[in-house]
């Protein structure tokens, strides 16, 4: 964290209470950034549909561990069910929308309107939402609402469509980006928020992929929080 975007998966431990994973994995943290990084370890139970249930999360602080020691260090953390995840600066709301249709192998996603997009508490600003697909951390397909002049609770009122086969539900995600157009300068984001699978998202985000999947053709909406 707190970006998550490596996240490394152990093997399965069938029917046991007390699993014994006896795995390594290895991340790259430079050293300037190492005492911003934080470890987390999610715990799951996998059903006999494959549907993942999260047990408990676990954190660990890079900035506890002695860097400049080679030493193996053994800890044990408690798991906790709920744990606060980003300390980034909120950056409004969106209101969203989820269906998959498993027939077609269609994902749909609708942007509603906004709450609160401003910028440094600026007057009301120019915004525009970026809709990116993506599996595997490879980006699929990205589309783009228009723009909303001078506005901070614009409501867009558009749906994108995206060919997504149903085997990569779980490896997918929905990163959504309010924008702020800037002439003759790159586009501002104003806040993001990302909606998926296990791997990538968390809480109110991840609830909503789940619930998307499980209505299948159903049209799920929920407000999401931006974050910087």
């Amino acid at each position: 964290m707190p970006d998550e975007r490596r996240y490394l998966q152990s093997k399965f431990k069938k029917k046991t209470n007390n699993p014994k994973f006896e795995e390594s994995y290895v991340f790259q943290v430079s050293y300037r950034n190492f005492n911003d990084r934080v470890l987390k370890l999610t715990v799951y139970d996998v059903d006999r549909i494959k549907k993942h249930h999260v047990i408990g999360h676990a954190l660990y602080p890079l900035k506890d561990h002695d860097c400049e020691s080679n030493e193996r260090l053994v800890i044990w953390r408690d798991l906790e069910r709920e744990v606060t995840e980003t300390t980034s600066e909120l950056k409004g709301e969106l209101m969203v929308s989820l269906a998959y249709n498993n027939h077609l192998e269609r994902l749909t996603v609708g942007i509603y309107e906004g709450r609160s997009l401003e910028v440094d508490g600026a007057t009301p600003i120019d915004t525009y939402v970026k809709v990116v697909l993506m599996a595997q951390h490879k980006t699929i397909k990205s589309k783009k609402t228009e723009v909303i002049k001078k506005n901070a609770n614009p409501v867009f009122n558009e749906s994108f469509t995206f060919k997504l086969p149903s085997t990569s539900l779980d490896t997918a995600n929905v990163t959504i980006t309010a924008m702020q157009p800037q002439t003759g300068y790159k586009d501002k984001v104003i806040g993001k928020v990302t909606i998926g699978s296990f791997m990538f998202a968390r809480g109110k985000e991840l609830q909503h992929w789940n619930d998307m999947v499980a209505n299948e053709r159903e049209q799920v909406m929920n407000w999401h929080t931006l974050v910087s």
